[in-house]
């Protein structure tokens, strides 16, 4: 192992912060759905800088000089924000909880647990490490995407609670992510001394990485149905204010999962290819 190797902390740009929350704020508009007054009052006031970058991309338009509505071209970044999102629910989950030490993963009994608190529980054993940034870090994947995406998942961001205009570019919850990335085993972490030898971290990375993918293919082949994981929820608007189709959350017959462990694949499938 290199002396001289650096720990970086994982950081969030001013743009990055814009083109998550415009994101999001884009699906919700486009699901729920929810129509925007130009005139923005009270905490909606907090998301002017947002929908300023959404209609600089043409992701959203403004509709007789009085409202921002969703534009095709934003509906398909969602499309394909949301198959983004859908890997990682189907995918990332499994390397939550690995017991290093023995080589063994939390999810191997996914199915003896029926109960979500005993699952909880059992994940949550001091035995099991969540690999999930390291496995993210080795893939050349964004962690801060990672945690975006699980803090979506676990409605961290909310969309009820008072003043979640302002967390959602502004508020501490940003904190919370890099807190997440930066305080989670990375690579380097995960190498070892083996006797004489020094086996990297990147070399266990991948190990991992291709024990858990095997591991979800015999998960999602014995039941498809129980690891469909969710998306973001639709209802609760007005249809009378829906511009766009709604993006439906993709199911797991639509991956081919093997392409995530394939070195010759995996670049292809990880692309970031949002606002393409």
């Amino acid at each position: 192992m290199s002396d001289d190797y650096i720990d970086e902390p994982w950081t969030v740009s001013e743009e990055q912060r814009l083109r998550f929350a415009g994101l999001f704020l884009l699906e919700f508009m486009i699901n729920h759905p929810q129509v925007f007054q130009v005139w923005l009052e009270r905490d909606d006031a907090d998301l002017e800088p947002i929908l300023e970058w959404l209609l600089v991309k043409e992701w959203i338009l403004i509709r007789n000089g009085k409202e921002y509505i969703p534009s095709e071209e934003g509906r398909n970044v969602i499309k394909r924000f949301m198959e983004r999102y859908a890997r990682f629910v189907y995918f990332f989950d499994v390397f939550s909880g690995v017991d290093l030490g023995a080589g063994e993963f939390a999810f191997d009994r996914y199915f003896e647990i029926l109960g979500e608190p005993e699952w909880r529980d059992f994940l949550h054993q001091e035995r099991f490490d969540d690999v999930r940034i390291a496995i993210a870090e080795h893939l050349g994947i964004n962690a801060v995407e990672i945690v975006f995406m699980s803090f979506i998942r676990e409605d961290r961001f909310g969309r009820d609670a008072a003043g979640w205009q302002f967390d959602l570019l502004l508020g501490s919850v940003w904190d919370e992510i890099l807190g997440v990335c930066n305080n989670a085993i990375d690579v380097r972490e995960l190498g070892y001394q083996d006797g004489e030898r020094w086996i990297d971290g990147s070399t266990v990375a991948e190990d991992i990485l291709q024990q858990g993918g095997v591991l979800l293919g015999k998960l999602l082949a014995r039941a498809d149905s129980e690891l469909k994981g969710t998306g973001p929820t639709r209802g609760g608007g007005n249809e009378a204010d829906r511009i766009v189709a709604p993006v439906e959350f993709p199911p797991a017959s639509d991956f081919n999962f093997a392409n995530y462990i394939e070195p010759a694949n995996r670049d292809r499938f990880w692309e970031d290819n949002w606002d393409r």
